[in-house]
């Protein structure tokens, strides 16, 4: 229950945060959006990755693509939210845009259910935190623009209701079929082919410049830190 509850709540965390960045620019949404990048790109290398491989078997290594290229589809449709795109233009004085919320409600929804299916502990703890730690951000992002959209606190605060629900019920899905739990290991590869995608395109976009930037660089250290020290060995 308690995965639930914190998963639903991340969003709404992130929608406080947001609210809260909106009046001060004392915290960088970009340094957080480059911590989720490299936490993420670290649990999935230090973690899922070697628990993959360990059957030594090669068609993982197609499910890690598969993961990485629908996601680039997922994208398409959600104007790359998840990884921190926030194009306000999309939402200022216009209707919803439908694709956007379905790309990233699709998004949630998938990367969750391996949550739910995983029988070893370990790795459900390094996709749990890998979750709410991407989440976070996510929120933040997608507060702002429904802002944008709407001055009218039910309609930002309903999509955002909408949008908690996504990963408790796909960690639901994981959890109440046989299917997904016979085969955690192809769900985390596949999940880890969507948190590569996520992770280098953060990653990638915040060093534009190509200049080295001492606090990206020690943003990232800790974070790879915290991702390999977070789930016991």
């Amino acid at each position: 229950m308690s995965t639930y509850i914190y998963l639903f709540v991340t969003v709404f965390v992130g929608a406080l945060l947001g609210r809260w960045l909106r009046q001060s620019k004392s915290i960088s949404l970009k340094i957080l959006l480059i911590f989720s990048g490299a936490y993420l790109l670290g649990i999935g290398v230090f973690h899922l990755l070697p628990e993959v491989f360990e059957t030594h078997s090669h068609h993982y290594g197609l499910l890690i693509m598969a993961g990485f290229f629908v996601q680039l589809l997922l994208e398409a449709l959600s104007k790359g939210l998840e990884h921190g795109h926030s194009h306000s233009e999309l939402f200022h004085n216009k209707g919803l845009p439908i694709g956007v919320m379905i790309g990233l409600f699709l998004h949630a929804f998938i990367e969750s259910i391996p949550v739910g299916s995983h029988t070893d502990h370990l790795s459900r703890e390094a996709l749990f935190w890998g979750l709410i730690v991407h989440k976070l951000p996510v929120s933040i992002i997608l507060y702002n623009m429904l802002c944008e959209f709407s001055g009218k606190w039910q309609v930002v605060w309903f999509w955002l209701f909408c949008f908690a629900l996504m990963a408790p019920l796909g960690v639901v899905l994981g959890e109440g079929l046989d299917f997904f739990a016979e085969h955690s290991a192809e769900l985390t590869a596949f999940v880890f082919g969507i948190f590569l995608h996520i992770s280098t395109t953060i990653l990638f976009e915040g060093n534009q410049s190509h200049r080295f930037n001492f606090l990206k660089y020690a943003v990232i250290l800790l974070a790879l830190a915290i991702a390999w020290l977070s789930v016991s060995h």
